[in-house]
């Protein structure tokens, strides 16, 4: 079965908005993570935490996971 080129483009124009839609999705999800990590953290921290504070504390987690993610020396196979 031969397809037009103007199918195609419209079959290539579909696939491109269900990606974006989908990353989309996720980053909202992200947000929406982030959202309630920044919410615990306030109360753990006392609450009313000036936002450069806050913005430390996540930066520093983000930080630390990618340092616990990191390949090691000579990568993951040893």
């Amino acid at each position: 079965m031969k397809i037009t080129k103007r199918q195609l483009r419209r079959i290539i124009k579909e696939e491109k908005q269900k990606l974006l839609h989908e990353g989309q999705v996720q980053e909202e999800t992200l947000f929406d993570a982030l959202e309630q990590y920044v919410m615990v953290l306030d109360e753990e921290m006392g609450y009313d935490v000036p936002r450069d504070q806050l913005k430390a504390e996540v930066l520093k987690f983000v930080d630390q996971y990618f340092k616990q993610t990191e390949e090691p020396p000579g990568g993951w196979d040893q």
